[in-house]
């Protein structure tokens, strides 16, 4: 199995996730989703793959398919609650998040025996002063705080301009496809500038991300549609 195959697959569980949590657990599943999602994103965006069109092949980053789920759950949020609870769904994730790397930090500072090695090596890589991938989860962690902030305003901006459910598609892709274009090329420079991956490679990185993020942004529509008349369990978002 091929990994354009596997992404499509993957794609589509991860958004079927999303509904079924929606349904059995509320704006809570989703927030509790959106943490999950930024944790897992952060950590496979340091696993590099590639995708093969038959023709061409697209060099991307495994966590571009979580990051767009993330951007599917605001969206919903947005769509269900408003534009308050979607901002307030970002700045949880965001502290999450923070606190997770400063709980995996200090659990690089302590000695672990010759049996755990792996797991030793493993832990450092991400979560050390040295390890590269640190420096990848801070600016990730910045660059996402940007573009959250930027979809869940843009899409409360164009619902508040077509509001009809018709233009579900509309306010769905018109503020993932704008915040994404922005997340794309903000992290690919501040990557660069980190020292993560040469300057000369960043114009390839950012057209190959957004192809591979607007792909999941596409399968992501029908959804959207399907999320909009799930109505969660009866007492689940009673506060």
């Amino acid at each position: 199995m091929n990994n354009l195959l596997i992404f499509l697959i993957y794609a589509v569980i991860n958004f079927a996730l999303i509904a079924l949590v929606f349904r059995l657990f509320g704006k809570r599943g989703i927030l509790a989703y959106i943490v999950l999602s930024v944790i897992a994103a952060n950590i496979q965006v340091n696993k590099v793959i590639i995708f093969n069109f038959g023709m061409f092949e697209l060099e991307a980053t495994l966590g571009n398919v979580m990051f767009a789920g993330i951007f599917l759950a605001t969206d919903l949020l947005s769509e269900k609650y408003g534009y308050k609870e979607a901002k307030k769904s970002v700045n949880i994730s965001i502290y999450a998040n923070i606190a997770f790397i400063i709980i995996m930090f200090i659990s690089t500072l302590f000695k672990g025996l010759d049996q755990s090695v792996s797991a030793n090596e493993a832990i450092n890589l991400f979560f050390s002063i040295n390890g590269g991938a640190l420096k990848a989860v801070i600016v990730g962690n910045v660059v996402y705080f940007i573009s959250q902030t930027l979809d869940v305003f843009i899409y409360s901006k164009i619902k508040q301009w077509k509001p009809s459910t018709k233009y579900l598609w509309l306010r769905n892709n018109g503020s993932t496809f704008i915040s994404q274009l922005i997340d794309s090329v903000l992290v690919t420079f501040g990557f660069a500038l980190v020292g993560i991956f040469p300057m000369e490679f960043v114009f390839n990185i950012i057209v190959t991300t957004l192809i591979v993020k607007y792909i999941a942004a596409i399968i992501d529509t029908p959804f959207m549609y399907l999320i909009s008349y799930i109505k969660p369990r009866s007492g689940v978002d009673e506060d």
